[in-house]
């Protein structure tokens, strides 16, 4: 070891960390120190948003940045602390940790081998401690991922982890070298913080706990908030950025004593509880026809589905028709008509999969399942992955409550932490039902030569499209003081379950949680006769039937479940053609595309072909008159029977969203359209500058056989008026004429060519 000890302002890397989490002095420091720039850059470089990491790569860059660091007194502690600060930077801007872990695990699996190299024991041992604080990182990101599947058990089990591991390291601190007290003060706060956190967060998530367990009252929440609450104030975590994080978790502890003590909350339970989700996904085959793509996908799965049973991990186990209730008007006049009936306007055929269970990453927490698992080809082109099952495991006797509905509806969010989603009689695991949706999409790609498709394209986005229906058979509250004449349990109304969870049901679910039931935080969404019901005039009383564009609430107490049948295909209709209706604006967009790099083209000179416009201008036609037609069947009269299922369509179309996806598309139509009435314009210019040439060298031609006429005329006379010999005066009158003509034939041959590029 030789040079000088690093020169480091660790006060200014002191408060710069703790405050927000900044790195900007720490690289300063870096930068004047042994570690080569380059290769720090490159092994810190797209933590954040950045591509899938590979952990040998990263490894073999650590390795020579420890040999380098080992060179410079104190530069081992700073590289360690920069790397440390750098996670924990990259892990405030984003809740994707995938890198940072490579990057923490490449720390751990080079440290032991290069530790060697640095001389001072005491730096050694303070490296050895910060590594090892890191290790429990992997398990704060876990914490995280509790929070995100609102599993109270992960996040207590994780939190615990982070919390007693920091309070182990704090104590190995307590014997420090002499000459490394600003490195030991610097590690001292940062694992101080750690524990007041993360034990904070441990005791939120255990008061929870207990509450959903019934094992908790009202009293003892708000007891236990303000003891965390007085935590805020400790001086040790009043200069961290964690001190923002846990006031999240104490507010949402005295959003839900506020909640219990105000809404009917702890009483209500939803027998039978069920969620479906909706995955809507485009197929496309190799036309620009659309609707015939879909129904050739429809009857291709009739004819050939046999073929896909059974051919892989996520294959069907069943392709059939679907049959639908009577609501579908089915394009035919049934009671006129004396021809064969005509097929289905709107027809489904299902991909049966094999069923799926979730297990969350807590082991003591049992699978829920089974789910049902279908791909369902519509003919009018709004396909979809459909999941559907309970809430909660197979043997769990308890009533489903608002913890269970939170989970529901935060698996449709797509912004459920990672769980395991296996495939029964596969070894196949899934980190989301979203993730398995995009893979059976995937598969239904590869399809096209069992189903003799050319070119079958399909596009699947869960993270956007992502539907959580909520169907609850009953809704219960559990009274107060009941006696003989009063009921334990009365049915719920629609009004006391948005009292209760307004929030969780109207207010879209966040990407990253900031603590447990979250929802609790959020203002009530107002009085129940403001909020749209898509039912409209068929709501029956005390129901309540609200959707926004990431989730569907159905409650509809005393209606028999064929009644709802219906309701259901319809409001999986319309979520499942929001993507539909994506797509056909994608596919005006390309012909729009086309078009305007004609224009393009045009405006910078080139020269159009008639038939090249013509062309391009039927295809627009062709787009427009398709997307027009399509969307026509949506709103059209004919496509439910009764004026009631089209007053609920109609209203699902306003209340998901896909009014304002129509609206987008209203725009590319009206681009469209102008787009068409310029190439018809551009069209007919190019048509007169063709028949403006043609005219030209008609024109040319005769004036040609003019002048030569007008040679013999001169001459026929000359020979006549003057047998012996022309007068100067006449041959100069002659040329001179002749020259004129000649002088008027250039002119006008001018003219015409101008005429003909014209436009």
């Amino acid at each position: 070891m030789s040079g000088a000890r690093v020169s480091v302002d660790w006060s200014r890397v002191t408060t710069e960390f703790h405050r927000d989490r900044d790195v900007d002095a720490t690289r300063r420091a870096i930068e004047s120190s042994a570690v080569d720039l380059g290769d720090f850059t490159r092994a810190v470089a797209g933590l954040v948003s950045g591509p899938d990491r590979d952990q040998r790569t990263i490894s073999r860059m650590l390795g020579p940045l420890w040999r380098q660091a080992a060179i410079q007194p104190g530069c081992t502690f700073l590289l360690a602390f920069a790397l440390y600060s750098e996670l924990q930077h990259g892990w405030e801007l984003s809740a994707d940790t995938d890198n940072m872990v490579v990057l923490l695990r490449s720390m751990q699996r080079t440290w032991p081998t290069a530790r060697e190299h640095v001389q001072d024991p005491g730096e050694r041992e303070l490296v050895d401690l910060l590594v090892r604080h890191g290790a429990d990182l992997e398990a704060a990101f876990q914490m995280e991922n509790g929070l995100n599947c609102s599993c109270a058990m992960e996040t207590i089990d994780a939190a615990a982890q982070v919390a007693d591991g920091s309070a182990a390291v704090l104590r190995a601190l307590a014997d420090v070298s002499p000459g490394w007290e600003q490195e030991a003060a610097l590690l001292r706060q940062v694992l101080e913080a750690h524990v007041l956190y993360f034990d904070g967060v441990r005791r939120s998530a255990q008061t929870i706990l207990e509450h959903v367990l019934g094992e908790v009252d009202v009293g003892e929440v708000e007891e236990r908030a303000v003891a965390l609450q007085r935590s805020l104030s400790d001086p040790r975590l009043a200069v961290d950025v964690y001190q923002s994080e846990l006031r999240a978790h104490v507010m949402a502890l005295f959003a839900l004593a506020r909640r219990l003590r105000s809404t009917p909350l702890p009483g209500l339970s939803f027998p039978g509880l069920k969620v479906t989700y909706v995955v809507p996904f485009t197929a496309r085959g190799a036309t620009d026809n659309l609707a015939q793509d879909s129904e050739e996908l429809v009857e291709a799965l009739r004819r050939h589905g046999s073929r896909l049973i059974g051919t892989g991990p996520l294959a069907p186990v069943q392709v059939r028709d679907l049959e639908l209730s009577d609501i579908w008007s089915h394009g035919r006049d049934e009671v006129f008509s004396e021809t064969p009936l005509e097929p289905t306007a709107y027809r489904i055929v299902a991909a049966v999969l094999p069923d799926l269970w979730i297990a969350p990453r807590s082991p003591a927490v049992p699978r829920l399942g089974p789910y049902r698992v279908e791909i369902r080809f519509s003919s009018f082109g709004n396909h979809h992955v459909r999941i559907s099952g309970p809430v909660q495991p197979p043997d769990d006797d308890r009533v489903p409550g608002y913890h269970d509905l939170n989970q529901a509806l935060r698996r449709g969010s797509g912004f459920m932490g990672a769980e395991e989603v296996l495939v029964e009689g596969s070894d196949e695991v899934y980190d989301s039902v979203g993730q398995l949706a995009a893979s059976a999409v995937e598969m239904v790609s590869d399809w096209d030569a069992a189903l003799r498709i050319h070119r079958l394209r399909c596009h699947v986005d869960p993270a956007v499209d992502t539907h959580a229906v909520i169907t609850m058979p009953e809704a219960c509250l559990r009274m107060p003081g009941a006696t003989e004449d009063a009921p334990a349990v009365v049915d719920a109304t629609g009004e006391q379950i948005l009292q209760a969870v307004g929030p969780l049901l109207l207010i879209p679910v966040e990407r990253t949680a900031a603590g447990l039931e979250e929802w609790l935080r959020y203002d009530d969404p107002g009085a129940h006769d403001t909020i749209p019901n898509f039912l409209g005039r068929l709501a029956p009383l005390g129901s309540l039937a609200v959707q926004t564009a990431r989730n569907t609430c159905l409650y509809t107490p005393g209606l028999p479940d064929w009644s709802l049948l219906g309701t259901a295909e319809l409001i999986e209709f319309v979520v499942s053609a929001r993507a539909l209706i994506r797509q056909w604006n994608g596919h005006l967009q390309e012909a729009v595309d086309v078009a305007t790099d004609m224009l393009r083209r045009r405006l910078a000179g080139a020269s159009l072909r008639p038939d090249e416009v013509r062309l391009l201008r039927l295809r627009l036609a062709d787009h427009g008159a398709l997307i027009r037609q399509q969307r026509a069947l949506l709103h059209s009269e004919e496509l439910a029977r009764s004026p009631g299922h089209r007053h609920i369509l109609d209203q699902l179309l306003l209340t998901s969203g896909a009014a304002r996806l129509e609206a987008e598309l209203d725009t590319s139509i009206a681009e469209l359209d102008a787009l068409y009435t310029q190439l018809g314009d551009d069209a007919a210019a190019v048509e007169e500058a063709r028949t403006a040439s043609y005219q030209n060298l008609v024109g040319l031609i005769l004036y040609v056989l003019a002048l030569f006429s007008l040679a013999d005329l001169f001459g026929f006379l000359n020979d006549s008026l003057f047998p012996l010999e022309t007068p100067q005066t006449v041959v100069t009158v002659e040329l001179v004429t002749y020259a004129l003509a000649v002088a008027g034939l250039a002119l006008w041959g001018m003219a015409g060519y101008r005429r003909s590029k014209r436009g």
